[in-house]
């Protein structure tokens, strides 16, 4: 039998997997590569799970995942649904009320944007930035998130950009920018700098 040489995949240990599926990481990928998995896509590997093992939808998924990731055919911040996807969090010293007021001012938009002739922050508004990023907003929830399609000029299909807003400890904000959509693993990194750098100059405009 193959061994995967691990004791975790995909976060969930052999321990896990072994007590909810009654199987471990092992058997499962060596059932999998043994039914031809191989030649599969991500739903059909799904629907032989779904038809012959009794597991959860979330361990049919769980399972799948797990298979392509140790068969190369998916890496990390790759999924089936949402291509290369990245997320980036930070806490800022605000209020959540004092983050929404931010991220919605001029300067924020501009911060986390970029710069912009004409913005309405509507669901349902186009925009276009000086820099050529162009979408529509598609969800603004007041003090929840901003939900948004994200194009660059080099992309073949636009990304999805949301923008969550939740209370912290100590009348702070935890402030995450989320990214689906992705063309790329190479793209997926830049764009994980990219926020990384836009949260640390939004939790600096605290100060100002």
């Amino acid at each position: 039998m193959t061994k995967t040489n691990t004791d975790k995949l995909d976060g969930v240990t052999n321990a896990a997997v072994q007590k909810a599926t009654g199987r471990n990481w092992d058997e499962w990928i060596r059932i999998l590569r043994d039914a031809g998995a191989a030649d599969w896509n991500h739903k059909e590997i799904v629907a032989f799970l779904a038809k012959n093992y009794e597991l959860s939808g979330w361990w049919q998924q769980t399972v799948t995942v797990a298979y392509e990731k140790v068969t190369g055919r998916r890496i990390v911040g790759q999924t089936a649904d949402t291509g290369f996807q990245v997320g980036v969090q930070k806490t800022i010293p605000v209020t959540r009320d004092e983050a929404w007021r931010l991220i919605t001012s001029r300067s924020g938009i501009a911060c986390w944007l970029g710069k912009v002739n004409r913005f309405s922050l509507v669901e349902g508004k186009r925009y276009a930035t000086i820099a050529k990023i162009s979408g529509e907003i598609r969800v603004v929830k007041n003090e929840q998130r901003i939900r948004l399609t994200w194009n660059r000029t080099d992309f073949m299909r636009p990304a999805t950009l949301q923008i969550a807003l939740a209370e912290s400890a100590g009348g702070k904000t935890s402030l995450r920018f989320h990214m689906e959509h992705l063309p790329s693993a190479k793209v997926r990194e830049e764009m994980k700098q990219h926020w990384k750098a836009v949260l640390e100059d939004l939790k600096e405009m605290c100060y100002g």
